[in-house]
């Protein structure tokens, strides 16, 4: 049974916020949101109606509920990276060692990897609004643990805290993103959601290193907590009920895998998130050791890959509906061409700028594209495929910087750059069979 909603709900006349097309004309207030909920009547799977089979709206969209996501999105991944650009002051500040404070990163990813596998099978029956608004609490809570903290262990539960909130909210993302806009607008929805990637890229690393010098690393993570709060306020007010996953016609994610086609694309997923986050991590080692770039140089490459990657997060949303097999066949060949071509780099300075800046435009259609692929592939399946979309995200995290670490420390960057395209080659291979196997059983 499909649960039909009020197709008025988030329209709100004497509170304009912005209108086009009659999208989104305000935000719910708590009794539309309950209304929204007790004004839905139970429709057979597959009846005609304002909304789809698979639970999406077909009128009027939530834009500001995708846009408090995105906000969300940015909020997590700053709290996650921050640490990065803070690791010296963070290990001075506890009397600890530098290596000892970067496995704050590890728990982080480990526990977010657990979270996002879990998640969506223990709490299936769960509004995903309420989910979304605990994750964004967890993560205020998390950072200021982190900045109260007077030893290495309260520290390491504060990042326990936060991957709990990080696996969560990327398990939920995907099917509430559906759940949110019409199908014809999900891949817009989600160029939306992840350009809070970029957004956290840009600005966390820098902007956190930059206060961390002047008021300390415990002022910043402060900092972090109050926005998370504006963030958290903004979900509440926007982010109307969103039906768990009564819906899903699958029996779990071992299900999901046996499926012709999804347990090769998942692996593709997999390797491409591993090689983007294998050139990523080392990418100023390569700038400063393979290229000789000075500050200046390291500072304008940073600066064009924030472009390039916001650039691609748009563009990908406006196409991925009109082009989608092209761009996800496109793209780990691309990051192929890309990965090798940056091996002839230090001759070139110039081709060397070009290249950083294709890598992040192509960097950030990843997610969105294989986001996509699961709301096309899998429409019925949305939580437990987000539970493994989060796992893979996780696991990349951590492989990519444990293999790209001991491939550096033992050949050096260029053996970095090499693996990295091979990834994406057997990503490539990996792509076309699931998409061959896929349209055969189609």
């Amino acid at each position: 049974m499909i649960r039909q909603p009020d197709p008025g709900w988030n329209c709100i006349p004497w509170h304009p916020v912005f209108s086009r097309r009659g999208l989104c004309r305000g935000f719910p207030s708590k009794i539309q949101r309950r209304k929204h909920m007790t004004d839905a009547v139970d429709l057979p799977a597959g009846s005609a109606g304002e909304q789809t089979t698979s639970g999406r709206p077909s009128g009027s969209s939530n834009w500001w509920a995708i846009f408090s996501m995105m906000l969300g999105v940015a909020a997590l991944i700053s709290a996650e990276l921050l640490p990065v650009s803070m690791l010296t002051q963070m290990a001075e500040g506890l009397s600890i060692s530098a290596g000892v404070a970067g496995q704050m990163i590890s728990v982080t990813a480990a526990t977010a990897m657990m979270a996002g596998l879990l998640i969506p099978g223990l709490f299936k029956q769960t509004d995903r609004r309420r989910l979304i608004l605990c994750f964004t609490a967890m993560m205020i809570v998390a950072c200021l643990i982190t900045a109260a903290a007077q030893s290495i262990w309260l520290l390491m539960a504060s990042r326990v805290v936060l991957g709990i909130a990080i696996g969560g909210f990327w398990a939920l993302l995907t099917a509430v993103a559906m759940q949110l806009v019409p199908a014809a607008r999900v891949a817009a929805a989600f160029s939306i959601i992840f350009s809070g990637v970029s957004l956290a890229l840009v600005v966390a690393a820098p902007l956190g290193s930059y206060l961390g010098g002047l008021y300390g690393w415990r002022v910043v993570f402060v900092a972090v907590a109050l926005i998370a709060v504006a963030v958290l306020l903004l979900q509440w007010l926007t982010l109307p009920s969103v039906a768990g996953g009564r819906q899903e016609s699958t029996g779990g994610m071992g299900e999901v895998l046996t499926r012709p086609g999804v347990k090769l694309a998942f692996l593709a997923m997999l390797l491409s998130f591993t090689g983007n986050q294998m050139l990523y991590i080392y990418m100023r080692p390569y700038m400063e050791h393979y290229l000789n770039f000075n500050i200046e140089q390291i500072s304008f490459s940073w600066v064009l890959f924030g472009i390039a990657s916001f650039v691609g997060a748009t563009f990908t949303g406006v196409l991925a509906h009109r082009a989608f097999k092209q761009i996800l066949v496109g793209m780990p060949l691309a990051m192929l061409v890309v990965a090798l071509l940056l091996l002839a780099g230090a001759q070139m300075h110039w081709l060397a700028y070009l290249l950083i800046a294709i890598w992040g435009f192509f960097g950030a259609v990843l997610p969105i594209i294989w986001s996509t692929w699961i709301t096309k592939a899998l429409p019925d399946a949305a939580d437990s495929a987000g539970g493994l979309y989060s796992a893979a995200l996780q696991v990349a995290a951590i492989g990519g910087a444990m293999i790209s670490g001991a491939l550096i420390d033992l050949s050096g960057i260029s053996t970095n750059l090499i693996t990295t395209a091979a990834l994406m080659a057997i990503t490539l291979v990996l792509t076309l069979l699931s998409l061959r196997v896929r349209h055969a059983d189609n």
